[in-house]
């Protein structure tokens, strides 16, 4: 089981599975029957109507072309054949893939898939962190994108302004405004990407921190700290 080390913006490293090189050539399966289905009912319409417009035909055709960069940058790295999967595009550098990084692996892509893909397939298989050309080239990998078991029983929790609100951990008044800050972004990134390990390693370090012995779901403990940490403040 290959696995890349990826260290986020809130300097936690978190360890994803690469997606397999099966997984990677089923969703590229997958898409190009999805594709292709697509190009069978353009043929079969062009047959029905005799022959479109050739701008029509252009229009219709092209996205085609532009699938993989456009479910990428809408779908947040992932093709409808990735979403199956559950396999997604990210950065290796812990940030989130923008324009530039899914338009260089869409323009290396038919070099990658040059002699029925052998290419890409060497890369992936020598490289040894999962990456084709267009990876290489863009910063970028792609793992397998799993919620954790305790993500999935958990519900956000999101901190409100509550004037009876009772301070559950009064040893929160420790914490910096980075601090807060710290756990406010951790949090977000949970909500983006239902990741839970970096909400985990946060409430650990926070429990550490504030020397609290307590039950609560990760996210629900670092909410109520946020809820506790505006209370006090606001009454300070």
């Amino acid at each position: 089981m290959q696995k890349v080390g990826i260290q986020t913006t809130q300097n936690v490293l978190i360890d994803y599975e690469v997606a397999g090189l099966g997984e990677r050539i089923g969703a590229y399966l997958l898409d190009a029957l999805l594709l292709g289905a697509y190009l069978l009912v353009l043929v079969y319409i062009n047959i029905e109507i005799q022959t479109l417009p050739i701008y029509v035909n252009v229009v219709l055709v092209l996205p085609v072309f532009l699938y993989h960069l456009i479910c990428e940058v809408f779908f947040n790295g992932q093709s409808l054949a990735k979403k199956q999967l559950h396999i997604k595009v990210v950065r290796l550098d812990g940030t989130s893939p923008g324009l530039g990084s899914y338009l260089l692996r869409w323009i290396l892509r038919p070099v990658d898939f040059l002699l029925y893909g052998s290419v890409a397939i060497l890369c992936i298989l020598i490289g040894g962190k999962g990456q084709r050309l267009g990876d290489i080239a863009a910063g970028t990998t792609v793992v397998k994108y799993r919620k954790d078991t305790f993500t999935r029983m958990q519900p956000v929790y999101a901190p409100v302004q509550d004037e009876d609100h009772v301070v559950t951990f009064p040893q929160v008044n420790r914490l910096t405004d980075e601090d807060i800050a710290l756990i406010r972004e951790t949090l977000q990134l949970y909500r983006r990407t239902a990741n839970g390990q970096p909400v985990q390693l946060m409430s650990d370090k926070a429990k550490e921190l504030l020397g609290v012995e307590t039950n609560m779901p990760p996210v629900k403990f670092l909410n109520v700290l946020l809820k506790d940490y505006q209370h006090l403040s606001t009454q300070a």
